[in-house]
């Protein structure tokens, strides 16, 4: 990102950097070089599903407690008892229960901010994203870009962003197709 944002821009720090989040491997890779600098912003956006109020959700920074999860100690989506709960996301790749205790630090320190991207948001992100570029990013990609349409109406035009897709959608393209089709996908 350093790199080609000197070549392009004439810097080595965007102003918003911009990834998903399920388990936080992808966000944690695109954010490692700028986590120690204070004047990037980073924004990492989870499944936010159907809606967190809804409890069809993938939101674990939203809506998770603190409990263990593959030896971990970290926010978990778990009920009264302490048991892990199935999450969802129409993503499979940010359907996941928990999130790394690195994401866990962040989100408590404040370093990173964590936004809920419902599945709505993101299928009309990557929609437009294929239509404007010609892109077919990964749908978990596709919520960071809905994040990050959302940002780029308030910033100003010597103020940069970068959006990391973690992913081609060529995988999801059959539920994408679903999704087009209304089979179950719409709220």
């Amino acid at each position: 990102i350093r790199k080609q944002l000197l070549e392009h821009e004439g810097r080595e720090c965007p102003d918003y950097l911009i990834a998903c989040v399920g388990g936080g491997s992808n966000a944690a890779g695109t954010i490692y070089h700028y986590v120690n600098d204070p004047h990037v912003q980073i924004v990492l956006a989870e499944a936010g599903g159907k809606g967190i109020e809804t409890g069809m959700t993938a939101a674990t920074i939203a809506l998770g407690k603190m409990g263990i999860i593959h030896g971990s100690r970290t926010y978990v989506i778990q009920n009264e008892d302490g048991q892990i709960e199935e999450p969802y996301s129409i993503s499979a790749g940010l359907d996941y229960p928990g999130i790394g205790p690195e994401h866990a630090y962040l989100r408590d320190t404040g370093r990173a901010k964590y936004v809920a991207i419902t599945d709505v948001e993101a299928m009309d992100a990557l929609m437009e994203l294929c239509k404007l570029e010609g892109i077919i990013p990964a749908i978990e990609s596709a919520h960071a870009v809905a994040y990050a349409f959302k940002k780029a109406k308030e910033m100003t035009m010597d103020q940069s962003m970068v959006i990391c897709l973690s992913g081609r959608g060529d995988k999801d393209v059959n539920t994408i197709a679903d999704y087009l089709d209304g089979k179950g996908y719409l709220n």
